[in-house]
């Protein structure tokens, strides 16, 4: 036998024996030589809200374990009133799917225990967070300045018209609620009350205020053509025929700092508390030794220690061809 045949098979063989371990046995994870198990990343996939792969739920697994590693070495622990508090909320939020006015409890498919531990977690790692990776995160008032002086083009209130409209189903009776309107024989309310088709018909055909490019682009370019109290043509579309008029209409506007203030303090505060967490992360992964056993998960990590060199089975048989 050669020697990358006896690689190979060696491979092989420890895969094989791995899959026969039941989850609880399988290591997938070490941190500073405490191991974390599959069934932990189990159960950590049965509690995420997220649909995404297991790729990266395995990222964010890796990530929480760092941080209530950090968190248990920082004697930080969960305040019992809150995890109650949180579970209770849980509990009471309205079920949606349910019905428009239920006040059903969401269904939660895991055990009572396994959410307020999963709630525990949470806690502890945001008051970490808050305490050692967060806490010199500061916005002072030349951060705010100066984001708004390099993106000013971002600060604009756009141009936006407030329309009305009129919905029937043939176009020879749209035509002539048009010729009626622009007689003065009756206002464009009153024949959106009485003809109309749409939901809005009851308040006179208002739709509301728009801006270019929220309304469907049949209707955009129409209404955005129109003087204020000007009537459409008529606009044909699948739902019917359509007569617009443009009640009145907003310039666009650049937006003065004191407007935009409060915006970039809490869009300043997204990224630096962002960047915060990466540079904390990256420094709990340095400061734990971290080890990844890849031949214990289904699927490849982007992840380099010292476990990479172990190689999936498939990968080993492309190699070897």
């Amino acid at each position: 036998m050669s020697a990358k045949l006896a690689s190979i098979v060696t491979v092989l063989t420890l895969v094989g024996c791995a899959e026969e371990l039941p989850p609880e046995s399988r290591v997938v994870l070490e941190i500073a030589g405490r191991p974390v198990t599959l069934g932990e990343f189990d159960r950590f996939i049965r509690m995420s809200v997220q649909q995404e792969s297991q790729e990266l739920l395995f990222d964010q697994f890796v990530e929480e374990q760092l941080l209530l590693r950090a968190a248990d070495d920082a004697g930080i622990r969960a305040d019992p009133r809150i995890v109650a508090q949180r579970m209770a909320a849980l509990r009471s939020v309205p079920d949606a799917e349910a019905s428009g006015t239920s006040s059903a409890p969401v269904e939660i498919r895991t055990s009572d225990d396994a959410v307020a531990e999963n709630l525990e977690k949470q806690v502890r790692i945001e008051r970490l967070v808050s305490a050692e990776a967060l806490a010199a995160v500061e916005i002072e008032e030349r951060d705010i300045a100066d984001y708004y002086e390099s993106h000013r083009e971002d600060f604009v209130r756009p141009e936006t018209v407030d329309v009305s409209q009129i919905l029937v189903e043939t176009e020879e009776l749209a035509q002539e609620l048009r010729k009626t309107i622009l007689a003065r024989k009756t206002s464009f309310e009153d024949v959106a009350r009485e003809h109309s088709q749409g939901p809005e018909a009851s308040r006179g055909g208002n739709l509301g205020a728009f801006a270019r490019g929220e309304l469907p682009p049949s209707f955009d370019a129409e209404v955005f053509a129109l003087a204020p109290g000007a009537i459409s043509q008529v606009v044909s579309t699948d739902f019917g025929f359509h007569l617009f008029r443009v009640n009145s209409r907003t310039e666009e506007k650049p937006l003065s700092l004191d407007e935009v203030r409060e915006a970039v303090r809490v869009e300043l505060l997204r990224e630096k508390s962002e960047q915060a967490m990466k540079r904390y992360v990256a420094e709990l992964e340095k400061r734990y030794h971290l080890t990844v056993h890849h031949q214990h998960l289904s699927f490849a990590v982007a992840r380099s220690d010292e476990s990479a060199k172990f190689e999936s089975a498939g990968e080993v048989m492309e190699k070897s061809r």
